[in-house]
């Protein structure tokens, strides 16, 4: 992707001016920032700010040329760099998804130390609690905080501080392929325009009748456990039979009956034919490769990725929930501030947010998903696939990742366990006790390692 070609197309959609949002000419005349440093200092050499990003797909409804958030913000780098009365050097570092703690926490105090980080809240929120991560209520104008859904300042919120800006959302369902659905004889169930909810009976009848029908090589539903990669959804499958999953202080409860019962229905699937052969040995990406190819007919998309399945899907909530009237997902992504050891790099990096936050033009790329701004919802949200019936869901979402200040910990703990319930190494019970035990005990280290910056 030529960002130069996204910073022009930009400002021929705008006046130049209008690009920068915000920024307002100065009485002398030089363009500064809502946020910036007053009367700073140009320096020959410009300060240098290292922005990560993982590798992740992304769409904008009037610029087709996307197709990868990073470069968004790469156009919004370059725009910064020209905008910003201090003299800065902006580098836009993509790594992969799986390498988080290879591209963050690896790097602290060396040249290749974050500045700011652009990702999921469920990988980067445990970052806050190594005491890097700047709070940036300064950031947070009266005019952004109104903005932003209440919901998602929440999220952001530790302690009373905002330690992360959210750019958008997307909210996790699964989908059903419709033909597979048909030759299993459960038309009756198949609804056009909306996100249903079926009932545990139902979800019996359907896997029951899928795994009866299924030619060979095509399974019902997805399940994996090799790694930590996609192990939220698996999560969320555990609440199938009521379980809250977190108790009121945010600590595992799988020992309770539902909790045990839902762990019950992962195992039994697998001698019911409800899973993919050896799911334990399987990633979520094996999983959506058997969905692609039409070998798999139910599987998690969310509202950005429904698109690429047109009218041959379906939606359904995951299974069960409190309520009994099943449960969605929604993932975060936004921005961190790190401090590496130098006050003008940590002001500069908080100038870059406010840049962006305070300009309706980089704002709009999150026009794609769910926008974390409401004005960008409201001018875009009738062009944004899916919009509206997701935003219609949003009372089924819950909350996977419950007070953990260690999301990572606990997912390495988690995806063992269910891994060793699929092969048959442990019973239900035994699962639950050791989820409840170990996954608790790093939340307990979390919470005992915890040091947040002020």
């Amino acid at each position: 992707m030529n960002n130069r070609g996204l910073l022009s197309r930009a400002m021929t959609r705008r006046s130049a001016l209008g690009l920068f949002g915000a920024a307002t000419l100065g009485a002398s005349g030089a363009l500064a920032l809502p946020g910036c440093s007053r009367g700073a200092t140009r320096s020959a050499q410009p300060t240098r700010l290292l922005v990560k990003v993982p590798r992740t797909g992304h769409d904008v409804v009037f610029d087709d040329s996307i197709n990868e958030v990073s470069q968004v913000i790469t156009a919004m780098a370059r725009a910064f760099e020209q905008a910003s009365p201090t003299p800065v050097q902006v580098e836009v570092e993509v790594f992969e998804q799986n390498g988080y703690d290879s591209a963050i926490v690896d790097c602290f105090d060396t040249d290749r130390a974050v500045d700011v980080l652009y990702g999921d809240y469920f990988n980067m929120s445990t970052y806050i609690h190594t005491g890097r991560v700047v709070p940036l209520d300064d950031v947070v104008t009266p005019a952004v905080r109104n903005d932003i859904y209440d919901l998602l300042w929440n999220l952001s919120t530790i302690e009373g501080r905002v330690y992360m800006m959210p750019y958008l959302s997307r909210q996790n369902v699964l989908a059903y392929n419709k033909d597979l659905m048909r030759q299993a004889g459960l038309e009756r169930l198949i609804r056009d325009g909306v996100i249903q909810s079926w009932s545990i009976q139902e979800w019996d009848e359907v896997l029951d009748a899928l795994a009866a029908s299924l030619p060979e090589g095509t399974y019902p539903m997805m399940m994996y456990a090799a790694s930590s990669q996609g192990d939220t959804h698996i999560m969320t499958l555990l609440r199938s039979q009521g379980s809250p999953f977190f108790n009121d202080e945010g600590r595992f409860c799988l020992s309770r009956p539902e909790g045990i019962a839902a762990l019950r229905k992962l195992q039994e699937g697998v001698a019911r034919g409800w899973w993919p052969p050896h799911a334990e040995n399987l990633e979520i990406e094996d999983c959506s490769s058997l969905f692609r190819n039409g070998q798999l007919a139910i599987y998690m998309l969310n509202n950005a990725s429904v698109s690429r399945y047109g009218d041959s899907v379906g939606l359904v909530n995951f299974p069960g929930g409190v309520d009994g009237d099943g449960c969605a997902t929604m993932f975060v992504s936004g921005f961190e501030v790190f401090d590496s050891g130098s006050p003008e790099k940590v002001q500069l990096a908080k100038d870059f947010l406010s840049f962006v936050y305070n300009s309706s033009q980089w704002l709009d790329y999150s026009a794609g998903t769910l926008p974390a701004s409401k004005a960008v919802s409201q001018r875009h949200g009738n062009a944004i696939p899916y919009y509206d019936l997701f935003q219609s869901n949003s009372g089924h979402v819950v909350d996977f990742t419950g007070s953990n200040p260690d999301t990572r910990a606990v997912r390495e703990v988690f995806h063992q366990v269910i891994r060793d319930l699929l092969k048959g190494n442990v019973s239900p019970e035994e699962a639950a006790f050791r989820l409840d035990e170990q996954c608790n005990r790093a939340i307990d280290e979390g919470v005992r390692t915890s040091t947040l910056h002020t």
